[in-house]
């Protein structure tokens, strides 16, 4: 593990944390860290990750927890809950098929359900994170998989085209990452 990772992987939880509550989907979960950090606030926990093994290693150590092995550039979420928060931190910028995931969340999402994302700036990633990759900062793997690079015009396009509403929108790390909040319009 890279240097900073821990410490960004940190941060991404605290600007997460208070929109954490009632029934939870965590895409591209990993460790289910928000699980573990958040679990008192949350009633029903499914995680997706892509690895089969994660997924086995999850279940057994959350039993009381969902998990499910999603490709999801391709595969239907297929899910039979709607969900409060449905959460992708630092997962956006890794997808292809963004459109398709798109239409797979909002069949998943409650009427005042929000989607929480965390993804870096343009600023973060082609400088501080590119940079500090090279320094062992943080994960070189992580900036060269990126696809898509959101600001906060991008951020207003993607709302408008799925018909959500940007509910919050703020910078952290020094501006390196964002966090956005979206929502269903009230129409």
């Amino acid at each position: 593990m890279a240097l900073m990772s821990g410490y960004i992987r940190n941060q991404r939880l605290n600007a997460v944390k208070p929109y954490i509550k009632g029934d939870v989907l965590d895409i591209a979960c990993g460790q289910a860290n928000v699980l573990l950090h958040f679990g008192e606030k949350i009633n029903n926990y499914t995680g997706i990750e892509f690895s089969e093994t994660r997924v086995k290693e999850l279940k057994s150590k959350y039993p009381t927890a969902e998990f499910f092995a999603k490709d999801l550039d391709e595969d239907d979420l297929m899910l039979s809950n709607k969900f409060d928060v449905i959460l992708m931190i630092a997962l956006i910028e890794h997808i292809y098929n963004q459109k398709h995931l798109f239409a797979q969340i909002l069949k998943n999402l409650k009427p005042s359900g929000k989607i929480v994302i965390t993804t870096p700036t343009p600023f973060g990633n082609d400088i501080i994170h590119r940079y500090g990759a090279n320094l062992g900062l943080f994960s070189k793997a992580a900036a060269d998989d990126h696809i898509v690079i959101y600001n906060k015009k991008r951020f207003q396009i993607l709302a408008k085209d799925f018909r959500l509403s940007i509910d919050a929108y703020k910078r952290f790390q020094l501006g390196c990452n964002q966090l956005v909040v979206l929502g269903h319009q009230n129409l």
